[in-house]
């Protein structure tokens, strides 16, 4: 429970900022577009350092780093509460995503050092995924209570008292993980580089979307950062010691982990935000209502999680893999085709469960298989690999689906169509996107499991001699 509270509060305020933020900009003076940065600055941070905030906890003590990250997180929103202007709260925003990189990846790790592989990490993994759904939609349906009724600092400080009360029972809870004899000298080069490389990537779609695809802005750090991550791969081959080793990819079952992560990412941080964004201007929904209505979806996942954790084993996790995420694309196209101006809320609100049900098991599947087979002195680097490529996921789903429906909207507009139906149609286009992208990480991840299976056979199957 503890370590599924400091994931549910990481995914809590991952959803629970973007309401508040017009009455951040209004009170502390951001310019309309500047405002933004109070969500960049911690996606930045928090997705640049996961793999250092996970290799980290490998080297020097998972349970220390996870300790220190809550007990950071819980000062960081505190001070983000208490900010008086706008390069306060950027600066803290910093500070809050910098302690949710080493909260994510050695909470993964922990949970994997706890139970073993089978049955026990199963129902422990489908869990850590109830958590994950829980704290995204809890964001949504808190934000537009608490700013309504608190103010836009009720975002952050909710999160005080809990994180603290999780920083204090961590060390009488979860014993020590077992750290190596020599644990070794942190690769500090590799650190640098791939925390640089990954920032520069996951704030180029964030520019892409406010600046445009083709500016510089969006251009100049996505080139920059794809060029720092190959200087990466070239100083990794070369350290005696390397922050990621090189062989760690040859896995065709983590790398299909990490595929179907990062289309979970993809469908937690854009299908929710889609459809609460849809109820609010094109069926006339307050925030609040919004939240409420898409409220449900967590509840029942909390029943589904649990026949989850029983079923994945069952049905065997490679196949998971592959069917819970086609079926997730098939779902969200579903409900994309019920976004319409007309649609019967009831209706609407129905479709969504299945939809939510198939995007909790796409996170739990690749959870567990990104922690399949890793060795114990790796699970934070697994872990830390597997939380950038969910993070990658919702900031590439969020900017480009955004500026997809945007776009759309604007052209309908301009052939004369009415605004809602419009805002409707922009929505509409943005949600089958989504769906044929995660189609086809099913489809790749389909490949990558069979290669796998073909080279466990051939490792089995002896040479003949001839």
């Amino acid at each position: 429970m503890i370590i599924l509270s400091a994931q549910f509060l990481i995914m809590l305020d991952a959803s629970i900022v973007t309401v508040a933020l017009p009455d951040i900009q209004h009170e502390l003076g951001f310019s309309a577009s500047g405002v933004q940065a109070v969500v960049t600055a911690y996606n930045v941070a928090f997705g640049g350092a996961l793999i250092l905030g996970g290799r980290v906890g490998d080297l020097f003590g998972r349970r220390r780093f996870f300790v220190l990250g809550m007990a950071g997180f819980a000062l960081s929103s505190l001070l983000c509460s208490l900010s008086v202007d706008a390069t306060m709260l950027v600066a803290c925003r910093v500070l809050h995503g910098l302690a949710a990189a080493v909260i994510a990846p050695t909470a993964l790790a922990l949970l994997a050092d706890t139970f073993p592989e089978g049955a026990a990490r199963a129902r422990a993994m489908s869990r850590f995924g109830i958590a994950t759904v829980l704290g995204f939609v809890g964001g949504l349906v808190l934000s537009g209570l608490l700013v309504e009724s608190l103010g836009w600092q009720s975002v952050f400080y909710v999160t005080v008292p809990v994180g603290a009360l999780v920083a204090v029972l961590i060390p009488r809870l979860i014993a020590p993980a077992p750290v190596a004899a020599r644990p070794g000298r942190l690769d500090v080069l590799g650190a640098v580089l791939i925390t640089t490389g990954v920032a520069l990537v996951v704030v180029a779609p964030t520019q892409g979307s406010a600046q445009g695809w083709t500016s510089p802005q969006c251009v100049v750090p996505l080139v920059a950062g794809l060029i720092v991550l190959v200087l990466f791969v070239f100083a990794e081959r070369r350290h005696p010691d390397p922050l990621v080793r090189p062989g760690l990819f040859r896995s065709g079952m983590l790398r299909a982990a990490n595929v179907v992560t990062l289309a979970s990412g993809l469908l937690s941080g854009s299908a929710y935000l889609l459809v609460t964004l849809y109820l609010q201007e094109v069926m006339g929904r307050t925030p609040v209502q919004a939240g409420l209505i898409v409220a449900p979806i967590g509840l029942v996942n909390v029943v589904f999680g649990m026949v989850l954790g029983r079923l994945i084993p069952r049905v065997g996790l490679a196949a998971s893999l592959t069917g819970a995420t086609v079926c997730a694309g098939l779902l969200v196209a579903l409900v994309a085709s019920q976004v319409t101006v007309t649609r019967s809320l009831v209706l609407f609100a129905l479709v969504l469960f299945p939809m939510g049900m198939s995007i909790l098991a796409t996170t739990v599947s690749s959870t567990l298989a990104a922690t399949a087979g890793v060795s114990p002195r790796e699970q934070g680097l697994a872990a830390g690999v597997r939380q950038t490529s969910f993070q990658l996921g919702i900031a590439l789903g969020v900017a480009v689906l955004l500026s997809l429906a945007s776009s759309r909207t604007s052209v309908m507009e301009g052939k004369g169509v009415a605004h809602g139906q419009a805002l409707a149609a922009g929505y509409q286009a943005a949600m089958y996107v989504l769906a044929v992208l995660v189609i086809v990480a099913g489809v790749v991840t389909f490949a990558e499991v069979r290669n796998h299976k073909r080279a466990i056979t051939a490792r089995r199957v002896p040479a003949t001699i001839t």
